[in-house]
């Protein structure tokens, strides 16, 4: 049973006519493939594929029997055992990522904006690795190095620094094959990949109602290979998607479960996560807003439609900020966001360590999250009614006036409340006498405490050679390929 409370966006009337609309989308309107490869596979396992237009359609019963074949629940496997994690979660809770292809840096120390580079990235590796509260690491992009194949070079950071499970994207098509490749070179074999294959691809819409070809190729080579996917939509409220919260839940939520059901159809029993970044464009700047209110509702309900009608595993964005520092803007919305979105059923969170909407990584952000983490999580659990939590016992036997600190009562359930180092209080002669520091001060000092700790993982020499020369493979073959483009 969850231990999480949970608030329903959606009636049953809601249900069916969202249901509705998805199918009719999917079955009439139809998407667009823009890859020959893909539309031959669909084709041949009962899509209507008009390979001139590229559109492919989905009649209902096709949707129907590939849904049937997607994993309900399923373990997301780190390198390491002790990083592995169940979906659903157990509890009803959720789990956390770190935020993703983020190009500059907020340093901890100075608070200056600097270019990601594979240096601070690895850093930003090893903070996520000790921090309790971050269960899957996100790729940035290293800009000191070759760009054509920044993403190759940003996995294999990934893979050296931190052993919890990965969120990865290709950046362009041609580096597909080579990032599997790396993937392999890390695990040794294909048997070993299939068994511990510690990344999650992020294949990723053209919205509206279209695929490119990096994104088929993606999901191809996962379903191949085995590798767990979190299938997602960038549905843009206003811009790429109506302007309505349910108008961008549902465009959101029928691009994904396309997705999911090119996915089954490519290979019956491929590990599917539903993952939507909805976002809301500003009709003021044009500017695409992530910390607002409406993406956060059509985020929520697009879940929740999912989860209630296909009963998949949900990911959506919530730790994100339109705020350029580590402020109480920062806070309120990283507060807020993950709540509302745990009480609609999600099951992993992202955007820890993100300032800025979609511009910045910020350790001391991330440090701040980890602790932001536990408190949103005690906020949004069901509370038990039972003899021993009413403690009418104690309060029928404490005298008028009379306390609690003594009781039996009070020793055993003392330590249930949730105290963090950031957030827990203290009395205003000791906070002076500590230098009056605020919040961003104290997750200064205790990153720098944390860095002590800082190390990459103790791979076999004879791996990382082989994942540094697929690197420096994709170097020349990208380099050569974009050069004559």
């Amino acid at each position: 049973m969850s231990q999480t409370m949970q608030l329903d966006f959606l009636d049953q009337q809601g249900l069916d006519r969202m249901y509705d609309a998805c199918i009719q989308l999917m079955s009439k309107k139809g998407f667009k493939v823009d890859y020959e490869k893909g539309l031959k596979v669909l084709a041949e396992k009962g899509a209507e594929v008009n390979f001139e237009t590229q559109i492919v359609k989905f009649s209902p019963e096709l949707i129907e029997k590939a849904l049937k074949t997607a994993p309900k629940e399923f373990t997301v496997r780190g390198a390491k055992p002790e990083h592995d994690f169940a979906l659903p979660h157990p509890n009803g809770s959720f789990y956390t990522s770190t935020c993703v292809q983020t190009m500059q840096y907020r340093d901890p120390i100075s608070g200056d904006v600097i270019p990601v580079t594979e240096k601070n990235l690895a850093e930003w590796c090893q903070l996520a690795q000790v921090l309790p509260n971050i269960h899957k690491v996100a790729i940035q992009t290293p800009t000191e190095v070759v760009q054509e194949a920044a993403d190759l070079h940003g996995f294999n950071v990934l893979l050296q620094n931190t052993s919890k499970p990965l969120m990865i994207l290709a950046y362009c098509p041609e580096s597909v094959e080579l990032m599997f490749e790396l993937l392999l070179a890390w695990a040794g074999s294909e048997e070993v990949l299939r068994n511990r294959p510690q990344a999650i691809f992020y294949p990723t819409s053209l919205t509206p109602f279209g695929f490119k070809e990096m994104d088929i190729e993606t999901m191809m080579n996962c379903c191949k290979y085995g590798v767990p996917q979190a299938v997602n939509s960038l549905a843009i409220a206003g811009a790429t998607s109506p302007t309505t919260v349910p108008g961008t839940a549902v465009l959101a939520a029928a691009e994904i479960i396309t997705m999911i059901v090119m996915c089954q159809l490519f290979q019956p029993g491929s590990e599917c996560i539903a993952s939507m970044y909805s976002t809301s464009m500003d009709m003021a700047t044009g500017n695409a807003l992530l910390g607002n209110a409406e993406s956060m509702l059509a985020r929520a309900l697009s879940g929740q439609f999912m989860k209630k009608c296909f009963n998949l595993p949900i990911e959506t964005f919530s730790f994100m900020t339109d705020s350029y520092v580590e402020d109480g803007q920062a806070v309120l919305e990283k507060s807020l966001m993950p709540a509302m979105l745990d009480l609609s059923g999600t099951d992993i969170q992202y955007g820890m360590g993100r300032l800025g909407s979609t511009t910045l990584a910020s350790p001391l952000q991330m440090v701040i999250d980890d602790d932001l983490v536990p408190i949103i999580q005690k906020s949004t659990e069901q509370i038990e009614i039972n003899d021993d939590t009413l403690a009418l016992k104690e309060m029928m036997e404490t005298p008028v006036l009379g306390d609690y600190v003594t009781l039996d009562h009070t020793y055993k359930h003392c330590r249930d409340n949730v105290r963090t180092k950031l957030f827990s209080p203290i009395s205003l002669d000791p906070w002076i006498e500590q230098g009056e520091k605020d919040l961003r001060d104290r997750a200064r000092d205790k990153y720098l405490a944390l860095k002590k700790d800082f190390k990459p993982l103790e791979l076999p020499a004879s791996t990382i050679q082989d994942m540094n020369e697929v690197v420096k493979k994709a170097d020349k073959v990208l380099f050569d390929i974009f050069q004559n483009k």
